[in-house]
């Protein structure tokens, strides 16, 4: 008789080894998908965060005495980020602060909505402006 053992896998195993790699693979599948998503967020995130910043840029290019309300009522958004930021929306308010009238607050705030339909978590900047010239002084900076 011979009692050489067969060589080579049962159906068994090679069921188990095929069960075990397709799990991985779906593993690795959710976690590319996530990270897609993951990445998309972030970029929307990081553009309005420069687009914020753009604004706040605006506005210290903007002379002093131009920094209103009708200033931040004009102020919009370009066309290419609002097709990528979903529903985006842009709040400028002008506030002169509270304590000292030659100090103006200004926020730039970005809502947008994610791809599943929640709100985003907005973008909010705020710089303060003051005269560029000493009060009482009535000459050009």
């Amino acid at each position: 008789m011979n009692s050489k053992p067969k060589q080579g896998f049962t159906i068994l195993e090679i069921t188990i080894a095929l069960g075990i790699l397709a799990f991985v693979v779906v593993i690795v599948a959710q976690m590319g998908f996530q990270s897609m998503r993951d990445r998309k967020r972030n970029a929307d995130r990081h553009e309005a965060l420069e687009l914020a910043a753009n604004i706040l840029e605006s506005a210290r290019a903007c002379p002093w005495n131009s920094l209103s309300p009708s200033w931040a009522a004009e102020q919009k958004l370009p066309d290419f980020p609002v097709e990528r930021l979903h529903e985006g929306r842009l709040t400028v308010r002008v506030e002169s602060a509270a304590d000292d009238p030659a100090i103006k607050r200004v926020t730039v705030a970005i809502h947008w909505l994610q791809e599943d339909g929640k709100a985003a978590r907005p973008v909010e900047l705020t710089a303060l402006f003051s005269t560029r010239t000493a009060p009482g002084k009535e000459r050009n900076p």
